[in-house]
């Protein structure tokens, strides 16, 4: 499969050459077209078919072979290179995809250098050569932004890859080791108790005769120490039968536990609940374990060996329920800030499905950066069932910090693809300005930059953006009517409109919510540019038909046409929109769900392990450290020589089954958990 994914796009790219040039003057029977052309010809196409094999092996040697091969066909005719250019863009979209932005920053400007070069020797120093080294300089960074944005991508993926391979390793060794701690434990607190009884009851049966006063000192050591071997293991079975896996467990213990689990993959959790002895459980609790579980995955994720701290508040009064899950960001990589993906994460689906668990209850909830820049916080306020607030709608607005996060969220952090696509939306106009009228391009550089300025933030702000675009795009018919521009600069000015609202539509159906709240898009996107475009042939002379009678209507008539047509092409870029967000937050969901169900197995694992041993314990361990106290204080020196005796084989026979470990080449149980399928 790889294979084929590395020479499906240069064969396909080298057949429609191919087809494009020798092939249509052969068949046109170009006479310009020799023996010598032809060879040369299919020797550049195999070239450059093998050196894009290559782009994601060696994606530097890939480009400046291509760009090498390029330059060599310069004796041929000009079509003979036309749909060859496109391997500059795949391999440096490699080289942006797959080599660290030092890489990148140095090959891009070459091959720009070395396109510049050719241009000039093909098309003649002069304005038409200048125009397209600056088409191409926009091509290269446009096509450097979108790798980039797909090498963080594919950083993230991998990571998660990481997280949940740790995960499952942890998993996988979560019931072995807690078998070795508590083996260490049960020795610790018993195994030389009961030895010790052992040894002096058979001391003061055989030295009974004489000395008879050792008999009394057995009985009342063998009594105090079983009592203290009896009390400590009680203890232990309580401990070991309360667990996070257990939903009625206290909220505390449920929180320690899961932060012991992600402790194990690098992070660094506080937990501090108060009051600590209130017995939080129920639907609050669940909630609340569930939130705090989701900042954990996204901590971890986002800011990966992070000091995170878990702070738990409940109400006593009212049954309210106050959870802080804040992060320092410090091993994120973004030194005094917080990284621009994560910036994102208030849209994503982590933080929904918070959301919607505090909402469903009557709370509310706000994530985002810190008021210090210095990490991420999560606050959410869960009523109780007694509380006013848990009787009130579940739709309540983002509070403080989140309202902090989505202005911070707009000024911070801007993408190098999104930098990329404003400055080609901003250019296109100019470049037909250029070629059409070069003595307008001042007065069109502000209506372009105006209307591509707003695409900088399409990731943060999608729909202020879409509603900039559709401003701006009035610049044209505006100027056109106050005599400032021609009708060609206005007419390249709204064609580079368009473009830009095509970018924004898909924004919106990308990065501004489900696909069931952002579709109203599409017809809004046609009906600014069809008024926009009425506006333009006002402009252009139609007011003065409207005058003379008939005009009015028509233009309606026009508008209405228009702005169908444009209905198809604003759907299009919608739904593209929508399938890429869908298809990112289903593969993030799957990513997230995965890691905390192997967590959480772990941790569930750990507790039936605990449970395992704490049956075993009561059945045969504490049976005969309660019989050793019985017999003591009985009188039978004997019979606590016997039950010590006992319980200590059943001591040891557990400590054996505890200690056993699992012979080379075999491969530990492995119990099942729920693992989504992505799709």
């Amino acid at each position: 499969m790889e294979r084929i994914r590395n020479w499906l796009l240069p064969v396909l790219t080298a057949a429609l050459q191919l087809a494009y040039w020798p092939g249509r003057a052969l068949r046109e029977d170009d006479p310009a077209v020799g023996a010598v052309q032809l060879v040369a010809a299919l020797t550049a196409a195999a070239a450059l078919t093998a050196a894009l094999a290559a782009r994601r092996r060696r994606p530097v040697a890939a480009a400046l072979a291509v760009e090498a091969v390029l330059i060599a066909c310069l004796p041929l005719p000009q079509d003979a290179t036309l749909v060859h250019a496109l391997g500059v863009l795949i391999a440096l979209y490699s080289v942006a995809v797959r080599c660290p932005g030092r890489t990148a920053a140095v090959v891009g400007p070459v091959l720009a250098v070395c396109e510049a070069g050719r241009s000039v020797l093909v098309l003649e120093p002069g304005v038409e050569a200048a125009g397209e080294a600056a088409v191409n300089c926009v091509l290269f960074l446009t096509v450097v932004g979108l790798g980039r944005s797909r090498r963080r991508w594919l950083a993230g993926r991998r990571t998660a890859a990481r997280d949940l391979a740790r995960a499952e390793s942890e998993r996988a060794r979560a019931a072995l080791t807690e078998r070795e701690r508590l083996a260490r434990e049960l020795h610790d607190v018993s195994a030389h108790h009961l030895t010790s009884v052992v040894v002096t009851a058979d001391a003061a049966l055989r030295l009974g005769d004489r000395k008879p006063e050792l008999s009394a000192q057995a009985l009342e050591f063998a009594a105090d120490t079983g009592r203290e071997t009896s009390a400590a293991l009680h203890r232990l079975v309580a401990l070991m039968r309360t667990s996070a896996a257990d939903e009625e467990s206290p909220l505390g213990e449920r929180v320690a536990e899961l932060s012991a689990g992600f402790a194990r993959l690098g992070l660094h959790p506080a937990v501090r609940v108060a009051p600590e002895a209130a017995p939080l459980t129920g639907p609050t609790a669940e909630a609340a374990f569930a939130i705090v579980r989701e900042a954990l995955t996204n901590a971890l994720r986002y800011a990966p060996g992070s000091t995170v701290r878990i702070h738990i508040l409940a109400g006593t009064a009212d049954g309210t329920v106050d959870v802080t899950v804040e992060d320092d960001g410090a091993a994120g990589g973004v030194p005094g800030g917080v990284p621009a993906a994560r910036q994102r994460l208030g849209g994503g689906r982590g933080t929904v499905g918070m959301r919607e668990r505090a909402t469903a209850l009557g709370g509310t909830l706000a994530a985002g950066p810190r008021p210090d820049g210095a990490g991420w916080a999560v606050r959410a306020h869960l009523p109780g069932a007694t509380s006013p607030l848990h009787r009130q709608s579940a739709h309540h607005g983002p509070g403080p910090l989140h309202q902090r996060a989505l202005r911070h969220r707009a000024l911070r952090g801007l993408d190098l693809s999104d930098g990329a696509v404003a400055l080609a939306v901003a250019t296109l106009p100019v470049f037909a300005v250029v070629v059409e009228e070069p003595a307008a391009v001042a007065l069109a550089c502000g209506p372009a930059v105006a209307h591509a300025l707003g695409l900088l933030w399409r990731r943060r702000a999608p729909w202020a953006v879409l509603c900039a675009v559709l401003a701006t795009a009035w610049l044209a018919p505006l100027g056109l009517a106050f005599g400032l521009l021609s009708p060609d600069v206005a007419l390249c000015l709204f064609v580079a409109g368009a473009v830009a609202e095509c970018v924004a539509v898909y924004a919106v159906g990308a990065f501004a919510g489900p696909a069931g709240v952002t579709w109203p898009v599409i017809g809004a996107a046609a009906a600014g540019l069809s008024l926009s475009c009425l506006a333009l042939a006002a402009a252009d002379g139609m007011a003065q038909l409207a005058e003379d009678g008939g005009g009015v209507g028509l233009l309606l008539f026009l508008g209405a046409v228009v702005g169908v047509a444009f209905l198809p092409p604003m759907a299009a870029f919608w739904g593209l929109g929508a399938a890429v967000r869908t298809r990112r937050e289903r593969v993030r969901a799957w990513e997230d769900h995965a890691l905390t169900a192997t967590v959480w197995s772990a941790v569930a694992e750990a507790h039936e392990e605990r449970r395992r041993i704490a049956v075993e314990l009561r059945g045969q361990v504490l049976r005969h450290a309660d019989a050793v106290v019985a017999r003591a204080e009985a009188g039978d020196l004997g019979g606590v020589a016997t039950e010590a005796r006992a319980g200590l084989s059943a001591m040891r026979e557990l400590l054996a089954a505890l200690r056993e470990v699992t012979a080379p080449g075999d491969v530990p149980e492995q119990r099942p958990h729920p693992q989504p399928v992505p799709s």
